[in-house]
């Protein structure tokens, strides 16, 4: 422990931590200043040790934190933690050659080293806390393990566990990780056998594409569950396309988490809710959920909350509607889903709860049952005959059964232990217990899909012009036209007369766009004219989408004007592509017009797609009944859609790095059977 010292500070109070956390090794604080240190020897130096030890603390100034790595590097110690500041957390040149130099050293070494602007690294479980960060003193061991990137919100975290007896195996503060980093530690507790639920507080990933394998793997064989900071920051991207104006990191990360099967969380209260859930509670085999309640109320405020969590509470058959009505004496009205009993004595009665819940639970049709109590802090006997119920009923069915508390902070009573007991699940808020539930039935789906990552086809190959920071809509079409995506008829005109031949031979109307690398938003030039329905039209609009573009952009190169065939039968659609820094490839797919530029009604995958991700991706716009043909409308082509966009992941998949954005706005999708066109493209090369 480098740094230790009586008058307390950081490294006195890891000192302290360490030997009151029940470590049954040996420590050895580090100070020339000191001959012992709160009982224990101190030494002068690592080099002074009487053996190399495991693991070197350092809680020193910035400014000598090096000097004492390279010293435990010489006595070959495996593994470091890093509390200081002043290293690429501060965004300075000196504190990023700090931390080069932190990590040189480290693979010298090839020493482990957490941080460094870390709190440290503790274990309830195996009793040892090289950290100073606050462990509450009721705090349990368990089998939850959390990793956060922030120090300070460890504390918050461990003591919303506290309260609800939430125990945790690893709390590890990871700092701005500059050796070991999130996806190591991920990587590391998916395969150990004391965790069972990750749960991580991100900032950001330092390489995007190890961190994608190793969600993918560890979801797998454990629930992860990440609450991602600074999600409201869009991402800064030097780009022209519409694409870049929807897309920005949030949407790079939920697409992610979408990928991978983690539960993405908003607060910390919902991630300490649902790592409970996820510890005390099983997966359910569909998603059909039922709720009980004693309470009117209490169903219209559950059937409110579910508009947004979006649980599935189907009705209930006629045969359990029947035997409910005669358990519990009501035949003047049908049960719906939430269950309303109608009021507590009802409920109370005899076994009535118990003879409720088995009918529920033995149903095919339900999935996983949620009974909604007003848990006290003070347990009244009538409450307890409930719970003892649903306990005894919970050990005789393999499907998920939780209590819902419709009273927030109750776990810090009576309560506090009994899904540690019992192995039902108490969930402590209404909204946030609901959420948390949505994300148990959606990862129990994504576990019952054994979906293996999917590798892109085959795919044309991209060279950018040098110095091109954007294509022409000709040149942008006739690349992604190699990959097999169709476009609109189309020729390039390099004056009035040959427009009007070529008008002529695609058929009237046609559409006008001027062509030039220097102005990529055309029609804000006044560089576009549509439905020339003439050849005097069409020479007219040649002449005068050239003079417009000529006088906003001056030195602007204008390549000709491209005369293309006006499609009257498509809907709008929108697919484009932004290049995100640490993910790759970003899909963007949306309806067109009015619901892209006013709604932001857009969905977002990482490359490449499937059939199965694009026809998700359809599924959650909310204009996509468009495509299914609405009030009358004709439906259209779909799978010519779907071919499309898997194409088109293909190809900005195997070309990752080369673009900065690509996107074909509008995609024109047909009647069914007619297939699909763009009738414009853009792409954007990346410097």
């Amino acid at each position: 422990m480098v740094g230790a010292s009586p008058k307390g500070g950081t490294g006195g109070r890891i000192l302290g931590n360490v030997l009151a956390s029940g470590f049954r090794g040996t420590v050895y604080p580090v100070n020339p200043n000191y001959t012992e240190v709160q009982g224990k020897t101190c030494y002068p130096s690592i080099a002074g040790l009487p053996e190399a030890p495991d693991c070197v603390v350092v809680a020193l100034p910035v400014t000598r934190v090096l000097g004492v790595i390279e010293e435990a590097v010489a006595a070959g110690v495996p593994s470091g933690i890093v509390v200081a500041e002043g290293f690429s957390d501060g965004n300075t040149d000196a504190g990023r050659r700090r931390q080069q130099e932190l990590q040189r050293l480290a693979a010298a070494g090839n020493m482990a080293v957490t941080g460094p602007c870390c709190m440290g690294v503790a274990s309830l479980r195996y009793g040892f806390a090289n950290s100073y960060f606050s462990i509450p003193e009721d705090a349990v061991p368990g089998g939850v393990s959390l990793i956060s990137q922030s120090g300070g919100l460890t504390n918050a975290v461990t003591e919303l566990g506290a309260s609800r007896n939430i125990g945790f195996n690893y709390i590890i503060s990871s700092g701005n990780e500059a050796v070991v980093e999130m996806a190591d530690y991920i990587e590391y507790l998916a395969d150990d056998p004391e965790t069972r639920v990750i749960a991580c507080i991100m900032e950001g990933a330092k390489d995007g594409t190890k961190l994608r394998r190793v969600l993918a793997a560890a979801t797998r064989k454990k629930p992860v569950v990440v609450l991602k900071l600074g999600r409201t920051e869009s991402g800064q991207r030097a780009t022209v396309a519409h694409t870049g104006t929807l897309a920005g990191q949030q949407e790079a990360y939920a697409a992610l988490f979408r990928e991978t099967g983690v539960a993405p969380v908003e607060t910390l209260d919902e991630l300490v809710e649902t790592a409970g859930l996820f510890l005390h509670g099983r997966l359910p085999a569909g998603k059909r959920v039922v709720f009980l309640t004693i309470s009117g109320g209490a169903t219209a405020l559950i059937s409110d909350v579910n508009a947004v969590a979006g649980l599935q509470c189907p009705p209930l058959s006629p045969a359990v509607n029947a035997k409910l009505q005669a358990t519990l004496g009501v035949s003047d009205r049908p049960f719906s889903n939430p269950i309303d009993t109608v009021g507590m004595p009802r409920i109370e009665q005899g076994t009535n709860l118990t003879t409720v819940l088995d009918l529920l639970l033995n149903d095919d049709a339900i999935d996983l049952v949620g009974m909604a109590l007003s848990v006290k802090r003070t347990t009244a006997p009538g409450q307890q005959k409930l719970l003892d119920q649903v306990a005894a009923c919970a050990k005789t069915t393999p499907k998920p059964l939780f209590v819902l508390s419709l009273a927030s902070n109750s776990l810090t009573g009576d309560c506090r232990t009994f899904s540690g007991e019992t192995g039902v699940p108490i969930l402590e808020d209404v909204a946030g217990g609901m959420k948390a539930v949505r994300k148990l039935v959606d990862y129990a789906a994504f576990r019952r899909k054994e979906k293996p990552a999917r590798k892109p086809a085959a795919s044309v190959g991209f060279r950018p012009p040098d110095g091109a920071a954007a294509l022409t809509e000709y040149d942008s079409k006739r690349i992604l036209a190699r990959t097999g995506i169709t476009m609109t008829r189309e020729e390039l005109a390099g004056g009035p007369e040959q427009a009007v031949e070529i008008a002529a031979g695609l058929g009237h109307p046609v559409a006008l766009k001027v062509q030039s690398p220097d102005v990529p938003h055309k029609s804000d030039a006044g560089g576009v004219h549509l439905g020339a329905a003439t050849a005097e039209e069409v020479a007219t609009a040649y002449l005068r989408v050239i003079g417009n573009v000529k006088a906003a952009h001056p030195d602007a190169r204008i390549d000709g004007v491209l005369v293309q065939e006006m499609v009257s039968d498509g809907l709008e659609v929108i697919v484009g592509m932004v290049h995100d820094a640490q993910f790759g490839p970003l899909v963007m797919l949306g309806l067109g017009g009015i619901y892209v530029e006013v709604f932001k009604d857009a969905a977002f995958r990482l490359a490449p797609l499937d059939d199965e991700d694009v026809r998700e991706m359809l599924a959650e716009l909310r204009g996509g009944a468009l495509l299914r043909g609405l009030r009358g409308g004709e439906p259209r082509d779909v799978d010519a859609l779907v071919q499309c966009v898997v194409r088109f992941g293909d190809f900005v998949a195997h070309n990752a790095g080369r673009f900065t954005a690509v996107e074909m706005n509008p995609l024109m999708v047909r009647p069914e059977g007619r297939g699909v066109a763009v009738a414009d493209a853009l792409i954007t090369v990346s410097g």
